[in-house]
């Protein structure tokens, strides 16, 4: 019974000591329901591809994004958006590669399945556009039952926009803008 007290004793001295440095570290939590903003990468090259990128400067995305890459092959969000400037550029040869890689690191990539799906539309693949939009609607509820106890909208961005660029191609209109 004393080893047991003694043990039960160490456990709770511990756990006590655990909490107290947490209480004891600031809270990071964003509390409203809005996004917490997003730190700038330390490395300059991904950073300045993704102003590029946020500036639709997409001539200014594939430099930097080429060199991320160059140093880190396995960046999946790196290929992905340098896809996205390849076919804002009308290069659609070097965006297919570059979602294919960018879904072969990562085929959970939101991000790159919606932009893949947007370069079918462009080159008339709406079947397979429109695969890509199931898969997208499964990897959205995969992670939204991560987090939000099972339930699940149609609150995922990616899916919102790629259902929104076939509508637009179903209704003869341009594929809308986007974030």
């Amino acid at each position: 019974m004393g080893t047991n007290w003694s043990r039960r004793w160490q456990s709770a001295a511990l756990l006590g000591l655990v909490l107290g440095l947490v209480a004891a570290t600031p809270a990071n939590a964003v509390m409203s329901g809005d996004e917490s903003q997003r730190a700038p990468s330390s490395d300059p090259d991904y950073a300045a591809g993704k102003a590029a990128f946020e500036a639709k400067d997409w001539a200014g995305v594939i430099g930097p994004m080429t060199k991320v890459i160059e140093r880190r092959p396995w960046h999946d969000n790196a290929h992905s958006l340098l896809g996205f400037a390849y076919r804002k550029t009308g290069d659609y040869q070097r965006s297919l590669a570059a979602y294919e890689t960018a879904l072969g690191l990562n085929p959970h990539n939101r991000g790159a399945l919606e932009y893949l799906g947007e370069a079918y539309i462009d080159l008339g693949r709406i079947a397979e556009a429109e695969a890509l939009l199931v898969t997208l609607e499964r990897e959205c509820k995969r992670i939204a039952v991560g987090f939000s106890n099972g339930g699940w909208t149609s609150g995922c961005e990616e899916w919102n926009d790629l259902k929104a660029a076939l509508a637009a191609h179903h209704a003869g209109q341009p594929m809308p803008e986007h974030d």
